[in-house]
């Protein structure tokens, strides 16, 4: 099965000296009362033989203007999580039909917009039949390091030790994407989020706090993708305790990192 939807974008914006019948990105619809286009048809992608022969599932973005007649123009790649999927994206994407944009006069306007198409099908064993699987969400790179302004390794009032050399770390035993990985994946090179957060002695996580995260959009999903996640405890001399570190999440082409 191969579903698609569309991702309303902020990160393929025009600069702010576009000429005035220019597309309209996502981020300026708010304030010029845009209604957003709607798809009235859209197309099946099929798979190429590359990616049948690297049984793959996979996700792609294509960016497009959706002009004043509801055709897709202007269609390209944003990212795929494999090269092999895009040409199939690419060709699937260009028959899609809209109805237009609006202002709030109720007049067809030009925007930018994303799609994502999602394979979801996957290839069994050689010679079986194929089945379908849950997609598998982007990869995302987890470290643990020390929070900002630690001067020392002891405790705090509240028993939580900060995370440094002399502790070993809490780990990550399972990542439960609420949304960071879908908004990396369109924002690439801009994807990194580092949220403090304290693990209890029982693997619980709390107290999130935003030190730094490259797009704005992407704070409360990886807060909430950090909340949902299970832990392991940190240790101090190989007992488990409440520890408080910085936690870094990176879109990347591995699975969430335990270390």
């Amino acid at each position: 099965m191969i579903a698609f939807s569309l991702a309303l974008m902020t990160t393929y914006a025009q600069q702010a000296t576009q000429p005035e019948d220019a597309p309209i990105p996502f981020d300026q619809w708010a304030t010029k009362g845009i209604t957003p286009p709607k798809v009235v048809a859209d197309a099946l992608a099929t798979y190429s033989d590359e990616a049948l022969k690297k049984h793959i599932n996979g996700l792609c973005l294509v960016l497009m203007i959706i002009d004043t007649k509801g055709m897709p123009q202007d269609i390209k790649v944003g990212r795929c999580l494999d090269s092999s999927l895009e040409q199939s994206s690419l060709t699937a994407a260009a028959k899609y039909r809209f109805r237009p944009a609006t202002t709030k006069e109720g007049k067809p306007i030009a925007v930018r917009i994303g799609v994502w198409i999602h394979f979801y099908r996957l290839y069994g064993p050689l010679g079986s039949n194929w089945y379908e699987g849950d997609y598998q969400p982007p990869p995302v790179r987890v470290t643990f390091t020390s929070p900002p302004g630690i001067t020392s390794s002891e405790p705090g009032a509240d028993g939580v030790y900060p995370l440094t050399k002399t502790n070993t770390p809490p780990t990550m035993t399972t990542f439960s994407n609420e949304g960071y990985g879908q908004i990396a994946f369109y924002t690439a090179g801009d994807d990194t989020c580092n949220i403090a957060l304290t693990i209890s002695a029982k693997g619980k996580p709390s107290d999130p706090q935003v030190i730094h995260c490259d797009k704005t959009a992407l704070e409360k999903p990886a807060v909430a993708s950090l909340l949902k996640s299970q832990y392991k405890a940190g240790r101090v001399n190989g007992k488990a305790v409440p520890m408080r570190a910085s936690v870094r999440l990176e879109y990347g082409d591995a699975p969430a990192s335990t270390k």
